[in-house]
């Protein structure tokens, strides 16, 4: 029926054989786990057979790629989280239609498969990444190199050691049967990976062909043996059919024999001379596979005998994908499709038998009419067909997901509450059964060394007396010893046997498999977060986008510390709260504020939700988000907030949006505020805050600098007065000005300190004035000067002063240096003025 079909609508006018290859495709897959069925198989080895005498095997290819990438969870109907689970539990073999490693019997089927799954690995890079980890690296495995690309590529899924189609092919090429047409196209595949030199596509120096990289292990090795073996058979039997001569049969045999009148009779044979080329072509096979030269160095095509054939090796390692059809026994292949469309042409054109059914139809086991007659008497022998059964309607385990739910926040907010709370009531009892089982084990430990008591006993012996020196004695001695034994308490024994079984009956408890109900509330749930979040990604509207911020920020409200204790609990709730975060919260501008407060407020989630935290979305909200977060400091708080401030990228913010000054002074006012809370000595919980409060520090002073140069040097002097900050803040800003915190060598050279020569001037009036200030200002000052109360910054105020009055001096001196010899400024040194103010 298929390949009249096929051959129907090849004719001109139809629809033609692409249409009703992929009908049938699509027919005989529909069902799940076809490629498991036998039946369906054999049916789809003469398809793909067809459409291999079509030329058609595109078509199919294209299709059984989309449903290859489908398996693996390449997309979206699986949902995003049973993807990912299903191949925690599947194993660590990558699924393929081919059960197993080959097909014995499905070879055209098992063709089109293995070059559909070469066309994955080909777009997806696999095998080139593969073979360069292998050139790079000379130590490593076929399995460490796999791992290496796995991680460079970053693919959703990568196949396993085993499922690499140098493998596929090569056990293929082992389980294909000796006269089956494709079986040299099967070794062509092979040594197309196997001779590959892929050295200079990397830069790399050509050494010789990979594929012996391929075969390291044991295992490999003997795989490799068996390849050899199995050429050497191959050559055998086509070097015996070659000698073979065609013995036509006689269609009047008698039928007490194996054959009847209605017995198709298979009367043609491949030519010799084919099978004389495929001789040589086995040998020459086996020549390629045993020099190891060709494994280990570059080789000089031409300079090798004429048995390698080099210009069929040629076309092999220069990559040539023009399969070898000379060798492929075309007319077989076509006699055996006109002997399946002759039967049934000449069984849709007999007419229908009468019941006198002659009894050779149930002895004539070869012949295939006589098989649908004895269906068809067996079929008659049967009672008549009874009606179809009621359709019972089932109520689905698992509700579907209603489209307006989607865009709703009321239904959506309602239709997985209840799945929430069995989810966090799941993790509870779990938690409470953990609390009751330490509680039982912490009683079983105190209990068990009261089991056992010494008390004081004593036992009465007698000594027998022998005699000395043939002297009687006068009986034996009798001796009482007393000693302390153990004594099992028996209250104490009963008491461990009723904890014993008490902990037995909750570790019997907590292995029995989750309700039902829980089951598919956590399905409920993925399938409405599946749904929400494809549906977004079709049409990304301001409903669907509201009711995404509500599900995540309801789905956060049922994490606690139970589901965190537990661990599928937190896996489920971790998973959603990822998905729904990328898709509806990270870099979205108006839920920066909502999701700083969400985390201030559950701070124990912080390492669950900072991801989702992004300021830099928000740039007009970035100053007061990040006042938010100082106004919060703490010494309790002190891993959260620095969680916080990593998610603040100042240097981005500045460059993109290039704040106005009152914005930028307001954020410096802010950090200042920060670093004073942090104090003179931060404490061990608050450094790692302190230090990013000094970092943004910085950067927003180097921002066109000097804009904020003088609100830096006003806030570091007021608040080191008062010895609110940490002599770090000002080492970090000195470093940052150019002021260097190691001893100067002294050059004739200017410094390269950050401040222009007026700046210099300005500042060093500016600080004169306000230490003589600050001086005048307190008797206790005036009396004792200022270093008890700048003893901390001594050693910074110096250096920032040495700096300073040091680059004036250098660059008064550089200015002299070029003044003629003789002048009155060097004679009366007009120019040098002496600093003023300066205690």
């Amino acid at each position: 029926v298929l390949q009249a079909h096929i051959l129907e609508s090849s004719r001109p006018g139809r629809v033609g054989a692409v249409a009703v290859l992929e009908f049938w495709l699509q027919v005989l897959t529909e069902q799940n786990l076809w490629h498991r069925d036998k039946a369906v198989l054999y049916l789809l080895d003469h398809l793909c057979r067809a459409a291999f005498l079509h030329q058609q095997e595109e078509c199919l290819q294209k299709l059984l790629y989309q449903q290859h990438k489908s398996a693996l969870g390449y997309h979206g109907e699986r949902g995003l989280l049973s993807s990912l689970m299903g191949w925690i539990v599947a194993g660590n073999v990558t699924p393929s239609f081919i059960e197993g490693n080959s097909l014995t019997g499905e070879v055209w089927f098992a063709w089109l498969v293995l070059n559909m799954e070469t066309m994955f690995e080909e777009d997806s890079q696999l095998r080139r990444c593969v073979e360069h980890e292998l050139l790079s690296n000379p130590a490593y495995t076929p399995d460490q190199a796999l791992k290496k690309a796995q991680v460079r590529l970053k693919l959703q899924v990568v196949p396993s050691l085993q499922r690499l189609m140098i493998y596929r092919w090569t056990q293929q090429a082992l389980a294909t049967p000796a006269d089956h047409p494709l079986l040299p196209l099967f070794w062509q595949k092979f040594f197309q990976l196997y001779l590959r030199q892929p050295g200079p596509e990397f830069g790399l120096e050509v050494k010789g062909c990979i594929g012996r990289r391929y075969f390291h292990g044991a295992a490999h090795l003997s795989l490799l043996k068996s390849l050899r073996q199995r050429l050497v058979e191959v050559s055998d039997f086509h070097h015996a059919a070659s000698k073979a001569l065609k013995v036509p049969c006689s269609s009047s045999e008698s039928s007490d024999g194996l054959l009847t009148p209605e017995t198709p009779i298979t009367q043609y044979m491949t030519s010799p001379e084919l099978h004389t080329e495929l001789v040589r072509l086995f040998t020459v096979f086996a020549l390629w596979l045993d020099d190891e030269n060709l494994q280990k160095q570059e080789i000089y095509l031409p300079s090798l005998p004429k048995e390698y054939d080099t210009h069929r090796l040629a076309k092999i390692m220069q990559r040539q994908q023009e399969v070898w059809m000379e060798h492929v026994d075309i007319e077989r292949v076509q006699h055996e499709l006109q002997e399946v469309l002759s039967l049934w042409s000449k069984v849709k054109n007999e007419p229908a038998l009468s019941q006198n059914i002659n009894f050779s139809i149930f002895t004539d086991f070869i012949n295939p009419l006589a098989a649908r007659e004895r269906i068809l008497t067996h079929l008659r022998k049967h009672d008549a067909a009874q009606g179809a059964l009621l359709l019972v309607p089932v109520k689905a385990p698992v509700p579907d997901i209603l489209t307006e739910s989607l865009a709703d926040e009321k239904i959506s907010t309602a239709l997985i509450q209840e799945d929430l709370a069995k989810l966090q009531h799941q993790a509870k009892l779990a938690t409470v059964r953990e609390t009751q089982q330490v509680v039982l084990d912490n009683e079983l430990l105190e209990v068990l060394p009261q089991l056992y008591i010494n008390r004081e006993d004593q036992l009465s012996m007698q000594l027998e007396c022998r005699g000395k020196g043939g002297q009687p004695c006068q009986g034996p001695a009798h001796i009482t010893v007393k000693y302390s034994r153990m004594h099992k308490l028996d209250p104490v024994q009963n008491q461990i046997q009723c904890l014993k079984s008490d902990i037995k009956q909750l570790q019997a408890d907590g292995i029995k498999a989750p309700p039902q109900c829980l089951a598919e509330a956590a399905v409920h749930t993925e399938n409405f977060i599946t749904a929400l979040v494809n549906a977004y990604k079709l049409n990304p509207s301001p409903g669907i986008l509201k009711v995404g911020l509500t599900v995540f920020y309801q789905i956060v409200s049922f994490v606690c510390e139970d589901t965190q204790r537990h661990p599928p609990t937190r896996q489920f709730f971790t998973s959603c709260i990822e998905i729904l975060g990328q898709v509806f919260i990270r870099d979205v501008r108006s839920e920066c504020k909502q999701m700083l407060k969400t985390i201030l407020l559950n701070r124990h989630l912080c390492n669950l939700l900072s991801p989702y935290f992004t300021p830099n979305a928000s740039p007009a909200e970035l100053v007061s988000l990040y006042e938010e977060v100082v106004n919060t400091l703490h010494i309790d708080s002190g891993d959260v907030i620095f969680m916080l401030l990593t998610k603040f990228d100042l240097t981005q913010w500045l460059s993109v949006t290039q704040p106005q000054f009152s914005e930028r002074s307001r954020l410096m006012a802010i950090i200042h505020q920060a670093l004073c809370t942090c104090g003179l000595e931060p404490e061990p919980e608050v450094l790692m805050p302190f230090n990013i409060f000094c970092k943004h520090w910085t950067e927003l002073l180097l921002y066109q600098f000097p804009d904020h140069y003088s609100d830096f040097l006003r806030l570091l002097m007021q608040s080191s007065s008062e010895q609110l900050l940490s002599p770090e803040c000002w080492r970090t800003s000195l470093i940052v000005l150019g002021c260097s915190p190691h001893p100067k060598i002294k050059t004739n050279k200017t410094r390269s300190i950050l401040l222009s020569p007026q700046q210099v001037d300005e500042t060093i009036e500016w600080l004169s004035k306000y230490f003589l200030k600050l001086r005048l200002s307190n008797g206790d000052f005036r009396s004792f000067g200022l270093l008890s109360k700048w003893g901390p910054y001594i050693e910074e105020i110096k250096m920032f002063w040495e700096d300073l009055i040091t680059y004036v001096i250098d660059l008064e001196l550089n200015n002299c240096s070029k003044e003629p010899v003789g002048s009155p400024r060097l004679v009366k040194g007009t120019n040098i003025r002496p600093f003023k103010n300066i205690t």
